[in-house]
């Protein structure tokens, strides 16, 4: 066999070898790109909710009771107890009001005031119709709550007190049991004279509302107040 013969039958060969690998190549196709899975997202973690006093321009997620413990909310509606970090749900937020059901069937309602110079947020209850304007006090037993109502007001907070009166020919007299009404968001805190015709409202902020007096016999009476600090405003009843 010459170098020439033997030189070609090895060209066949591999000219054999390659046109092979071309039928193959298309005949399955072009290799598809290799995919990578998109990345699952990871869930955002539940954020503090922060609080806002309108009339300081204050912020803070601590809110404060009125046996001075600590509790946060965040945005999956979880109640945090500060002092060992429990996470309660079921209280979603509204603004500045959290629902409450399991707890008061109420909502609680962040209110501010000043305590020692400090700026702080208390809780304090919304049953719909009725706000006293009081703090709450909660405790924790057994992973639940528990909440009572107090008698004490967001300190630094205003007064609304006077006296309600009519003229009788002998001159100004006392009314006594009259109720007095001061509409507050949705609800109203109220307050009854005295056999001396005093009353007294509590735990009031920087606000025009409403104040109404009504007492069977007696015209009602209803005009707006300004608050701004502790208020007198005396109002006469008339009848009919």
């Amino acid at each position: 066999m010459t170098n020439r013969t033997f030189a070609g039958i090895c060209f066949l060969a591999i000219a054999t070898t390659l046109t092979g690998c071309d039928r193959r190549d298309a005949h399955q196709g072009p290799l598809a790109p290799t995919s990578t899975p998109a990345p699952v997202p990871t869930p955002a973690a539940p954020r503090l909710i922060a609080f806002t006093d309108a009339a300081t321009g204050f912020v803070t997620s601590d809110v404060w009771d009125a046996k001075d413990h600590v509790v946060q909310f965040n945005s999956d509606g979880e109640l945090i107890w500060s002092a060992d970090g429990t996470h309660l749900k079921g209280y979603p937020l509204t603004q500045t009001y959290v629902a409450a059901e399991s707890l008061c069937a109420c909502w609680l309602e962040v209110r501010f005031g000043t305590t020692n110079g400090d700026r702080r947020a208390y809780l304090t209850a919304d049953y719909g119709h009725w706000n006293p304007g009081t703090l709450i006090s909660l405790e924790l037993t057994a992973g639940s709550l528990v909440m009572t109502q107090s008698d004490v007001y967001p300190p630094g907070s205003y007064t609304l007190s006077g006296v309600v009166t009519e003229q009788t020919p002998a001159g100004l007299v006392p009314v006594e049991d009259v109720m007095i009404s001061r509409l507050y968001g949705s609800g109203w805190q109220e307050a009854k004279t005295d056999s001396k015709g005093f009353y007294k409202i509590q735990g009031l902020y920087d606000r025009t509302d409403i104040v109404s007096a009504g007492k069977p016999g007696y015209q009602r009476f209803e005009e707006r107040v300004a608050v701004h600090a502790d208020t007198r405003f005396d109002i006469q009843l008339v009848k009919p």
